[in-house]
């Protein structure tokens, strides 16, 4: 059972991506509550309700440079 949580969208390769996981990484980059990249340690990553939100969002706003994007599941707490 997953209780709460919401999305965030991450750089490829930061924490919480497949990626990020992958290779063990601790922190990362997301897209902020303005639109513009910033360190998942600032905690000014922008939420989402979910996934498909997250994935229009993208079509909303340009960031600069080659950076590749995946909605990532937050703040769950699951039950077994």
């Amino acid at each position: 059972m997953t209780l709460g949580g919401w999305y965030e969208l991450r750089v490829i390769g930061s924490a919480g991506t497949r990626d990020g996981m992958a290779a063990g990484t601790q922190e990362g980059i997301a897209v902020g509550d303005n639109g513009r990249l910033c360190s998942l340690s600032s905690g000014g990553a922008r939420h989402f309700e979910s996934e498909q939100k997250a994935l229009d969002y993208l079509g909303k706003i340009k960031v600069s440079g080659d950076y590749q994007f995946e909605p990532v599941l937050c703040g769950v707490k699951v039950a077994a």
